[in-house]
């Protein structure tokens, strides 16, 4: 049975759970490649949203979740794509896709919280892995095909209806009621998730009426997705205690998080008109948003009028990361450098910043002093980001091997474990390596090989 999360509530507790994770269903390993194998399609087909403080922000909004899950050791990996539609999804193995326009239609953190909390839940509750297991081999098709509707409805929701529609038209009414069954056990285990996070549960039944609020003439992609009607939102609104509805709906880095989105999603007309929208308005959010809008369009100068007096009279970080972004824009080496040395004072170990200031190191010749910095921010976190800028300081430095040896962890960590071996095997060939890099080059790459093995077999 699922650990209680709900305080003082016997009644939701005793609920029957679907989707008992220790259930026998496919392996872990089977789960593994088939979500790796989906995630790099996505990857390859879709715009994902790349930029370090978003994808920062997103994840640890959503570890607050995840640690208070059944499966807080489990590694997910969540990421943005840009796109207009309305939408979130989860695919086997904890691979997590939150659409723009759902992040952007959210109007506080407890909603967007209110649907990572939900599709957690689909994973640690192995939904997707539960329907492979009951349905055999032909829910890899449907899943196959799920994807393909996501890749087309990032554009055209109707298109993307008809891509879903049509591939799954074969699909037995047990396993359609089997969804909806586990859409109702993913809102029930994530308003748990949300209310052990210290997260006001009510973001997620104001998500739910909003959605269907808005759907009244419109193609809404996630309610396509994911069934939502209003006994949905009713048995959703009933979990929730009063009590419960007193913890923090709102934060300011959602409100950083959602101006940036805004502007990264934006064409140069788009950002006009946003400039414009927020001209006459007060408040930090506002002029962040001028100030980065303002980079994007290359006026840096206008954008340091904005953002140099809003960094001295507010401290969030994100601001002077801003600041330092226009004073590289507008090619002051002196400046962008001491505003970034003041910050990774200031925030050491935050890894927005520890990458912003190793990325203008690299930049401005200063391989040593980024080595040293990305070194210690590994002994906290293991991005792939961290160990692209690394290999790059490397290879600055003229240390070839060591450059070739992060470029495989960074493929590696990424899931490309035949050029991460690729790239290992190129290292293992510099006759200048010492015993000790050979050793650990030679494990890395014979790990890998097994798991490769593995993958194949």
């Amino acid at each position: 049975m699922l650990p209680f999360l709900f305080t003082g509530s016997r009644s939701l507790a005793e609920l029957p759970t679907l989707g008992d994770p220790t259930l026998d269903s496919i392996s872990a390993r089977e789960e593994e490649q088939l979500g790796l194998a989906y995630y790099r399609s996505l990857r390859a087909s879709l715009p994902v949203i790349e930029d370090i403080q978003l994808n920062y922000y997103l994840e640890s909004l959503a570890q607050k979740l995840v640690t208070q899950s059944d499966e807080a050791g489990r590694e997910f990996t969540f990421f943005i794509i840009q796109s207009p539609v309305i939408n979130a999804f989860a695919l086997p193995a904890g691979y997590i896709g939150v659409h723009s326009g759902l992040f952007l239609d959210a109007d506080n953190e407890a909603q967007l919280a209110s649907v990572l909390a939900h599709e957690i839940s689909h994973v640690t509750q192995r939904h997707i892995a539960r329907m492979i297991d009951e349905s055999g081999n032909s829910i890899a098709i449907n899943i196959a095909t799920l994807v393909a509707a996501i890749l087309v409805g990032t554009q055209d929701s109707e298109m993307g209806q008809a891509v879903l529609t049509g591939g799954l038209a074969a699909a037995q009414q047990s396993s359609i009621n089997f969804t909806r069954a586990n859409e109702y056990e993913a809102d029930r285990i994530g308003i748990g998730l949300l209310i052990e996070a210290g997260i006001n549960p009510d973001g997620m039944v104001e998500f739910f009426e909003h959605l269907l609020d808005k759907s009244s003439g419109l193609q809404i992609e996630y309610i396509r997705t994911h069934p939502l009607d209003i006994n949905r939102v009713t048995e959703a609104k009933n979990r929730i205690k009063d009590e419960h509805s007193t913890l923090p709906k709102n934060s300011e880095d959602f409100l950083f998080a959602k101006a940036r989105l805004a502007v990264l999603t934006n064409n140069n007309n788009g950002l006009r008109k946003l400039i414009e929208l927020n001209e006459h308005l007060e408040g930090v959010i506002a002029e962040y948003l001028r100030g980065i809008a303002l980079i994007k369009l290359d006026h840096p100068q206008k954008a340091i009028a904005i953002l140099e007096p809003l960094s001295q009279q507010h401290k969030h970080p994100w601001i002077k990361l801003a600041l330092a972004d226009a004073h590289y824009a507008n090619n002051d080496r002196k400046k962008t450098l001491e505003l970034l040395e003041q910050l990774n004072s200031l925030y050491p170990g935050y890894l927005p910043v520890t990458l912003a200031y190793a990325k203008a190191l690299n930049t401005y010749r200063q391989p040593d002093k980024s080595i040293e910095l990305l070194l210690r921010q590994l002994q906290s976190d293991q991005y792939a980001e961290i160990y692209r800028l690394l290999a790059q300081a490397y290879h600055l430095n003229g240390q070839t091997s060591a450059a070739l040896e992060a470029t495989g962890n960074q493929y590696a960590m990424q899931g490309y474990y035949e050029l991460a071996m690729q790239q290992y095997g190129i290292a293992l060939n510099h006759e200048d390596l010492s015993k000790t890099s050979k050793t650990r080059l030679e494990t890395k790459k014979k790990e890998l090989m097994e798991i490769v093995k593995q993958r194949n077999y």
